[in-house]
């Protein structure tokens, strides 16, 4: 979110681990990519929306950007919301306290809900999205098998405080 730019491939082995220092070095620049302003900022308020379980939020801005046509079928839009939901767990609202991926089942129940986007999704997501979510299923995935436990709601709000929208809509952490 800070600068639009990831490295989008999770393989480990993109990555060097300083034992000494505790410093992990991406040594593998081969799938970075760059995403636009306008993506970014709709795709933060898609995050806050879902850590915050705001069903409006998340629909209205899945379908500006282009997930979601506004013809779906019930099932299809209650798959939509559950999946953002669980995406977004870690950084809940009453998640201030450390989020256990190991303990979370997390990439169980996000799969439980592809049957419906296979059979009922009426226009594919944004061409930016296969990426990014690959890669957050790679950095969940390193999560479990770390065993990490992290306060992902603090880390959410603070890329929030410094984030600047030029979309046109209220700053969500300080809109009333």
């Amino acid at each position: 979110f800070v600068w639009r730019i990831m490295q989008t491939d999770p393989n480990w082995g993109n990555f060097l681990y300083d034992v000494g220092t505790g410093t992990t070095y991406l040594i593998d620049f081969g799938a970075v990519r760059e995403f636009d302003k306008s993506f970014v900022d709709g795709y933060l308020r898609i995050v806050w929306a879902a850590a915050n379980q705001d069903e409006d939020t998340l629909l209205a801005q899945s379908h500006t950007m282009g997930f979601l046509t506004g013809n779906e079928e019930d099932v299809m839009i209650r798959a939509h919301t559950l999946s953002g939901f669980t995406v977004g767990e870690p950084f809940s609202m009453d998640r201030h306290d450390t989020y256990d991926f190991a303990k979370s089942s997390i990439t169980k129940r996000i799969s439980d809900h592809g049957a419906a986007f296979l059979q009922h999704r009426l226009t594919p997501p944004p061409e930016e999205v296969y990426t990014l979510h690959r890669k957050l299923a790679g950095a969940y995935n390193l999560c479990i098998k770390l065993g990490a436990k992290i306060h992902c709601r603090d880390l959410l709000e603070d890329v929030l405080k410094q984030h600047t929208f030029e979309d046109g809509l209220d700053h969500p952490l300080y809109n009333t």
